[in-house]
């Protein structure tokens, strides 16, 4: 018996499945075949397919701008208002006039802070929103979208605001606040650390902080940590005199490094070797020196420009230099805590993702630092004139850049400057009148007795 043909298996198939019994042709049941075939295996391949998401628009939330800048001029800014200027300082971290001096210099200047319209044709935020927002997050160290309530603020505006704030801030006054001291400058310095600490020709004291990057790429984990720090650091470097003022910031070392290592790739250095570095002779112990010198610690090479203390003191003294020095070095650890009590910013750990953004905050934080000590009137050095400091250092050839790279290594000058600090801050420490230790000592027994 022969084989069924395909052509009669296809007609019982529709006959048996798909016909109606009207008698239709092998080329319709074919077509239809294959069509209820390709169905069943698309409805297949839907079931089996992973379910997508709907693709939709971004929510927008429609925030009172207005409203927030009214009720912010109302709290602070107003003739009358709501919270006093007391209380501005605290929160702002400076006083009212800086504060409406930086606005308006950075409205002039830049123009992400003027108030414009969006794509609507509605205004957008002022100046003084964009400020008070940037503020708000390095006073406090707050994350981005914590402005959202009360300056109905986005997270990504709050973000370009703090960055643009801080890119302005060292553009507007970087050359100002973050400038090296003047001849007058360092005469007025030497003259207050003469009076306060009896050391004369101090400049001010060096020293270098850690500041924690959480969010360090895992690559470079290894290159900014070390075993005294908690994660990766970067590390700053910074001279200060006795009121606080910062003379000399250098930011951007990764955190494995010590604190040798910071200074000699530090543009300090560079200043010293190029003879850029500002000048001013003093005279201790009856001896010339043509310059100043910084207050370190003992990890500081013997340079010309440091002054350390002894380790071992065997006299009285040695022991009372190592009780000056380390009493007057202690200018640059109250900086760095001023630093990170007023700016939270820079006492948690960074969040950002990039190293010149956490470059910016930390010049900006500097640079505001040292406008709030001359707003108040606390710096040494007030009065400024621009125009009597441009002056060109011309390159230094080669030969001279070696002759000052051997005289700020001279281990002798170190030395006899040393000896010569010592004696003088000797002479000059302060001696009771006799028997005023006597008197104390009566009095403190009196009062055990009562």
């Amino acid at each position: 018996m022969d084989s069924p043909s395909s052509s009669s298996m296809l007609n019982y198939c529709y006959h048996e499945f798909f016909a109606d019994g009207d008698g239709s042709t092998d080329e319709e049941v074919e077509q239809e075949a294959v069509t209820g075939a390709c169905k069943l295996a698309m409805r297949y391949a839907e079931h089996c397919r992973r379910p997508q998401a709907k693709k939709g628009k971004r929510g927008y939330i429609e925030r009172d701008r207005r409203g927030a800048h009214d009720r912010l001029m109302k709290d602070y800014f107003d003739e009358e208002p709501t919270y006093s200027n007391e209380m501005f300082r605290r929160r702002f971290r400076m006083s009212k006039r800086l504060f409406l001096r930086i606005v308006h210099d950075l409205e002039a200047n830049y123009d992400f802070f003027k108030q414009k319209a969006d794509a609507r044709g509605e205004l957008g935020f002022t100046g003084i929103q964009k400020c008070t927002s940037a503020l708000r997050i390095l006073a406090y160290g707050n994350t981005t979208d914590i402005n959202d309530e009360y300056l109905k603020m986005g997270e990504k505006t709050t973000r370009d605001s703090l960055e643009h704030f801080c890119r302005g801030i060292i553009d507007v006054y970087g050359a100002r606040y973050l400038r090296t001291p003047t001849w007058e400058d360092l005469q007025k310095i030497y003259e207050v650390h003469n009076a306060e600490h009896g050391l004369p020709g101090m400049i001010g004291s060096i020293d270098c902080m850690h500041w924690r990057w959480d969010n360090c790429p895992t690559a470079w984990r290894g290159q900014h940590t070390r075993g005294d720090q908690k994660g990766p650091t970067i590390i700053l470097q910074a001279v200060a005199s006795q009121d606080l003022w910062v003379w000399s910031a250098y930011f951007g070392v990764v955190g494995s490094c010590n604190d040798i290592n910071v200074f000699e790739q530090s543009p300090l250095l560079e200043e010293w070797i190029s003879g850029k570095a500002p000048k001013a002779s003093f005279y201790a112990n009856g001896n010339y020196y043509p310059h100043g010198y910084y207050l370190s610690d003992g990890i500081y090479p013997r340079y010309s420009i440091f002054v350390k203390t002894y380790s071992d003191p065997f006299d009285e003294k040695r022991a009372y230099f190592k009780k000056v020095q380390e009493s007057s070095r202690k200018d640059i650890e109250r900086c760095f805590g001023v630093l990170k009590q007023r700016w939270h910013y820079l006492r948690n750990p960074c969040r950002a993702w990039s190293k010149q953004k956490m470059r910016d905050a930390m010049y900006a934080c500097i640079i505001m630092h040292n406008m709030i000590l001359e707003d108040e009137g606390k710096a040494i050095c007030q009065n400024y004139v621009p125009e009597a400091v441009q002056e060109e250092h011309p390159q230094a050839s080669m030969e001279e850049r070696v002759n000052n790279a051997r005289e700020l290594r001279y281990e002798p000058y170190h030395s006899q400057l040393m000896v010569d600090l010592l004696h003088h801050a000797w002479s000059v420490r302060y001696v009771p009148p006799d028997g005023e230790e006597e008197t104390e000592d009566e009095g403190e027994e009196s009062e055990d007795e009562n």
